[in-house]
């Protein structure tokens, strides 16, 4: 997307040039024209320049691929550090926690109209680690924590599809979870993406649990 940025920049720079030359050569109409050209051009440029960079924290949502893993180990009484390491990058964050229990969340885009058409792929992006205190998520007595794992970049497209109808049209913007699951000391999981939902499978286990994305 920014080859095509860069294309729209410098037709911007030769719709300018022209307009120069077509007002030297008192071609007013003609230089106007390249004048609004050249406006055009830049602002989509600098529009599809921004939108790049918020798409830069989300990676290719591949189905079956893992996504992460992550190891827990105790550092305390009720209290585990997690390592979560990023895949296939391999960058790892390391987390202390309390709880005895773990989610992750996720942002998600999926491609819509000329978007799609023009091959951009389904997206997504680590979003959050929460831990939980009871065994049981609807307890009342459950205090929750919440930890980001990213930063925003650029142009937030997430949110501008979230909050646009503009932007609904070309962009779906979804949130998915995975299951909790149990923080045990020594305790390893791997997160897969399967379509747009998270699927995560504990070492050693016979097979990975579904969640369906909330729509």
């Amino acid at each position: 997307m920014r080859g095509v940025a860069i294309t729209l920049a410098c037709f911007a720079l030769i719709a300018v040039l022209l307009a120069w030359s077509r007002w030297i050569t008192r071609r007013r109409l003609a230089s106007l024209g390249h004048v609004a050209l050249a406006v055009a051009s830049a602002s989509i440029a600098a529009f599809l320049w921004a939108v790049t960079g918020g798409l830069a924290s989300f990676e290719p949502l591949r189905p079956g691929v893992a996504i992460a893993e992550l190891r827990f180990d105790e550092a305390g009484p009720g209290r585990y550090r997690a390592t979560l390491v990023h895949l296939p990058e391999g960058r790892a964050q390391v987390l202390e926690v309390p709880g005895v229990r773990w989610r992750l969340e996720a942002k998600t885009l999926g491609w819509l109209g000329p978007a799609d058409r023009l091959g951009l792929r389904p997206a997504y992006r680590l979003e959050r680690f929460e831990s939980g205190q009871a065994d049981d998520p609807t307890s009342p007595a459950d205090a929750g924590n919440s930890y980001a794992l990213a930063e925003d970049a650029g142009s937030d497209v997430w949110a501008r599809a979230r909050g646009s109808r503009l932007w609904s049209r070309y962009v779906e913007a979804g949130v998915t979870e995975t299951p909790w699951q149990p923080m045990t000391h020594g305790a390893e999981f791997t997160v897969f993406a399967n379509g747009r939902s998270l699927v995560v499978e504990p070492a050693g286990a016979d097979g990975p649990v579904l969640t369906p994305l909330p729509r």
